[in-house]
């Protein structure tokens, strides 16, 4: 069988290390490639949105990826998710999947009320519409409520780990006191402060073990 290689896109250095991990223990035969601009975030806070300029900006990163004969294309940051079928249409001879598709899917099939954290502001309201999204995509009426703490993605840049944790599980109890059925981390980023929630007692979803599930799956789909 043939050793595929995933290009990963980033806007954030924090999203590295989750993806690789969630990589290397599920799939160690597959070979990633890492592109990566930190600007990307910082210029989507500035803006509020993601300006034409900004698309031109990823998508210049997918092409390096694709520069590089990469299998296919996941793309790790859940601010630009936005972004997947204008990049399939860009480049459609290899499958592209987002971070967090897969994970939302799961989230809507699980439960009524669901509830979401961010660290960085724009993921909040992105994940909140595309969970509404994917909730009418199949059918479905739910209920979606959002916390977002930028002061955990602060925390995070600054490796202050154990309060990144702290403010996710301060976001998490306020969420838990509007009895969702589940909880969504929307970035790849939050996934460690999983570790420390272990006496929640609903489904907690993050987004490294599911994406790289699935854009293996469609790769292997893709090529068969």
């Amino acid at each position: 069988m043939k050793n595929y290689k995933v290009g990963l896109i980033h806007a954030t250095l924090n999203s590295v290390n989750p993806i690789l991990a969630a990589f290397a223990k599920n799939f160690p035969e597959i070979e990633t490639v890492n592109f990566m601009d930190e600007g990307l975030l910082r210029a989507l806070d500035k803006e509020g949105e993601i300006t034409p300029k900004l698309v031109e900006r990823f998508a210049s990163l997918l092409g390096r990826a694709v520069e590089t004969e990469v299998d296919g294309i996941l793309l790790s940051c859940s601010a630009y998710s936005p972004t997947i079928t204008e990049m399939r249409k860009r480049f459609p001879k290899l499958p592209i999947e987002n971070v967090d598709d897969a994970m939302i899917e799961q989230a809507v099939k699980l439960g009524n009320r669901i509830g979401v954290v961010a660290s960085v502001a724009t993921a909040g309201p992105t994940t909140e519409k595309a969970v509404k999204e994917k909730a009418e995509a199949l059918g479905k009426e739910v209920e979606v409520f959002v916390e977002v703490n930028t002061e955990a993605f602060a925390a995070l840049n600054k490796k202050e780990f154990e309060a990144h944790d702290s403010y996710v599980a301060s976001s998490v109890k306020k969420l838990l006191d509007k009895q969702v059925d589940l909880i969504i981390l929307a970035q790849l980023s939050m996934a460690r402060a999983k570790t420390s929630l272990k006496d929640v007692d609903i489904p907690i979803l993050t987004s490294p073990d599911i994406s790289s599930n699935k854009i293996v799956s469609e790769i292997k789909a893709f090529y068969r």
